[in-house]
This record gives structure tokens, sequence and C-alpha cells, in this order.
């Protein structure tokens, strides 16, 4: 198997590696075009979309010229590491009818990319925790969180595009940590599913699904009355709030007190 010798990361600040050796990319705004055309692999991306996607503010009056500039010096870059091979990144340039209009794309392999590595993995833990095999499960999702080196792409300008796309990689690592701690509970590690759900209530405490999944935890420990005062006072705040009673919560509280689960086994 070929050795991947280029590798880009967007889970942290924006980062390219060859070898295991970090490469200079340049300015917060190359960093940005990089970030942009990784994040739509094999799409034309063009100049007025980039000048949408990297600036906060309004963009300067020199920012088409200065995407054209960043361009050539990633062009330039990403020559440098070619390796030859089909799999190799290319920057490819089509022209279009009006100088807005001019688009890029980046050919590159997705395993050299870490986002879609990140996907691959949690589809794969999905997979092997719909099949049942939880090991194989949490493996896929300890090395997807492996690859998280602090907020996505937190080096670039929070543009709109930035933060829609931090706020939903930051909602596909939320369900990797609900689905991991599943599989914990299942392998029977109920006190670090407990650890790990804690440290997710208090930064998602509206979410229902994570106070289910850690009074489950509770349960499973020991600490039913915990888990009990748990779903009820998180049932009141729904009442008192929205005026409703969501349902997992309501099937979870009558799992505890009747002591089984919707399956009639112990939860």
């Amino acid at each position: 198997m070929r050795t991947i010798s280029l590798r880009f990361g967007l889970l942290g600040p924006v980062q390219a590696a060859h070898d295991g050796t970090d490469i200079t990319l340049g300015p917060p705004q190359r960093r940005a075009v990089l970030a942009i055309l990784l994040l739509s692999p094999g799409q034309a991306v063009t100049i007025a979309t980039l000048r949408e996607r990297i600036w906060a503010g309004p963009p300067p009056a020199s920012a088409t010229q200065a995407i054209h500039v960043h361009i050539h010096h990633l062009r330039q870059l990403l020559r440098q590491f070619a390796d030859g091979t089909a799999d190799g990144p290319r920057l490819v340039t089509h022209p279009g009818h009006a100088p807005d209009q001019v688009s890029y794309v980046l050919h590159t392999a997705p395993a050299t990319v870490d986002v879609p590595v990140f996907r691959r993995l949690l589809e794969d833990g999905e997979a092997a925790q719909g099949d049942g095999d939880n090991e194989i499960a949490l493996d896929c999702y300890d090395t997807a969180l492996s690859l998280w080196r602090g907020e996505p792409v937190s080096d670039l300008q929070p543009s709109a595009y930035v933060r829609s796309v931090r706020l939903s990689l930051a909602e596909i690592r939320l369900d990797l940590g609900k689905r991991r701690a599943a599989a914990l509970l299942a392998l029977g590690a109920a006190a670090r599913a407990t650890a790990e759900l804690q440290d997710l209530h208090t930064h998602h405490p509206g979410d229902e699904s994570i106070v289910v999944l850690l009074a489950r935890a509770l349960h499973a420990t020991g600490a039913h009355t915990r888990a009990l005062r748990l779903v009820t006072d998180e049932l009141e705040r729904w009442e008192r709030e929205y005026g409703l009673r969501a349902p997992a919560l309501l099937e979870q509280r009558d799992s505890l007190v009747h002591g089984v689960d919707s399956a009639g086994a112990a939860p």
C-alpha cells in the first residue's frame, strides 16, 4: 500500500504536512482559500464564491487580485509536493465569461484530508454499531476523535461560511460523542460513559438524547435515584419552557420507574 506523504488538516488550524513535517501555508487568506477548496472536493469554486466565503465583512477592493495571488502561490506549493500519481493534488483553473466566474478545482484524494477521513470513520463506526460490534465501533470513534486538534479552521476569519462549517462539524462530533457513549454502555463501561456524558450534558444542556443516555449510564452504575431525578428535572424544564413533554424523556422515565426498557429488558 502506498504511503500518503501529503496530508491536510482542517479539524483545528488549517494545516498541511509532508511526511509528517508541517508546511508553511502563508497568510490567513491563503489558508482560507485552501480550506474552502478542500471542503469542496472536486467542485469548481468561483472567485465570487471565494470572495464571499473568505472575508467576515465586506471584501476589500483588492479581494479578486488577492485571490489570484493566493491561487498562484498555492499552485506552486502543491507542485512541490506532487508525487506524480493520479491521487496527487492538482489545482485546476476553469475560465469564466466574467472575471468573477473564473473558478478553481482542487483535486486530491479524500484520504489526504482529515474531514472526509473523520466522516468515513464515523460512518464505519455507525455500521459496526448497527451490526452489534461495539468494540470495532469504539475503535472507529476513538480514531476519528484523535484527528481533532481544536476548533475547525480556527485560524480563519469568522465569515458566515466559516461559522457554518464549524457548526456543522461540531454537530457531527456531538453525534459521534453520543454514539461513542452508547457503545461504552453496551460494552459494560458505564462509569466511563457516565463521565463523558456528564461532560456532554454540561456543554449541551438542552439535548434530551444526552439526558436519556446519561440516565441509562447512571442507572447502570447503581445511581438510580440520580438518574430518575435527572430525567424528571428535564421533563419539567421542557414543559415549563416549551409546553411539551419530550417522548424520549417520558419513555426513559417510565423505564426507570418500572425497571424495564422499551424492549422489556433492564435499562
